[in-house]
């Protein structure tokens, strides 16, 4: 870890001697593909973790780039360095837990479900034809029907092992729909963040004003309903129709959206299933996921 950071040091001072370093944070932990340096509290310089995804953060710096002009929602500006390093401007704001919003009034709910239901229609109506000038590429997961139902004999391989009765049938309740109907995730793609995590809204409390989106590293062509899917996961279903309030009619997404949320669960549990039989957790995060409950301290 001493290594990359030196590394990281002299990267920034190559590209940038007149910098000031009295102050710089490391943060090796966050970032889904990255490692940050934060310089100041006023610049971040993005590292790719490995070789690998040093094209995440290229696809990400494009799609920022290229959004930019079809979305009100305020964005980072980035600046590759090369491949697999970026500077990215600073954006100052906290990240939109579900606890927080659920503590706010109905009007600031309102406000904050205005500004993402905005920016999401705006991101999926891009036209196809711009995507397509911009070479803004697929998202990077398969969601074909045919994966979806091989990931379940993986599951149900890997997973049922460690499940009782009632959990089996819980997980082969969330693959009804797809198991049951041929065209259940049929959709008309559209270009879609894709990674919808508090981390990625940035927001200032006071004001309940959004400061930016970021996290654009998994953004392309995909189903706008796994936008919702993953909004799902990360707030719950009443503040995502809240937000489909000022998205747009939900209907024909909400559906797939549901799907998508207790989906993406299920791999989670297969990733964490395949560790342990490789006894590998090297670079494992856990994440959480809404729950139908209000913080510690609401109102009974």
């Amino acid at each position: 870890m001493a290594e990359n950071q030196t590394r990281y040091i002299q990267t920034i001072t190559t590209y940038y001697p007149q910098i000031n370093l009295t102050n710089l944070r490391f943060n090796q932990t966050d970032g889904k593909h990255c490692d940050i340096v934060t310089v100041n509290d006023e610049v971040l310089f993005k590292f790719s973790r490995y070789d690998w995804t040093a094209a995440f953060l290229t696809n990400q710096i494009r799609v920022t780039d290229f959004i930019r002009g079809y979305v009100n929602m305020p964005l980072p500006r980035m600046e590759p360095l090369g491949t697999g390093a970026a500077k990215c401007e600073f954006v100052k704001g906290e990240p939109l837990y579900r606890e927080d919003i659920l503590l706010m009034s109905e009007s600031d709910q309102n406000h904050i479900a205005r500004q993402i239901g905005v920016f999401l229609r705006q991101l999926h109506t891009i036209p196809p034809k711009l995507l397509k000038e911009n070479r803004i590429l697929e998202i990077p997961y398969d969601l074909s029907r045919e994966t979806v139902l091989s990931e379940l004999e993986q599951i149900k391989r890997k997973v049922y092992p460690y499940c009782d009765s009632y959990e089996q049938k819980r997980i082969a309740r969330v693959f009804r729909p797809v198991v049951e109907n041929e065209d259940f995730l049929i959709h008309s793609p559209c270009l879609i963040h894709a990674d919808l995590s508090p981390r990625c809204f940035l927001h200032d409390v006071k004001t309940k004003k959004m400061k930016g989106v970021i996290g654009f590293g998994c953004a392309g062509i995909g189903d706008p309903a796994y936008d919702f899917g993953v909004a799902i996961q990360t707030f719950g279903e009443t503040f995502v129709k809240r937000i489909g309030k000022y998205y747009g009619s939900l209907t024909g997404l909400m559906d797939r959206a549901r799907f998508y949320a207790g989906y993406n669960e299920l791999l989670l549990k297969k990733n964490i299933a395949d560790r342990i039989i490789t006894r590998d957790f090297s670079g494992f995060r856990l994440d959480s996921f809404a729950a139908d409950r209000m913080p510690v301290g609401s109102p009974v």
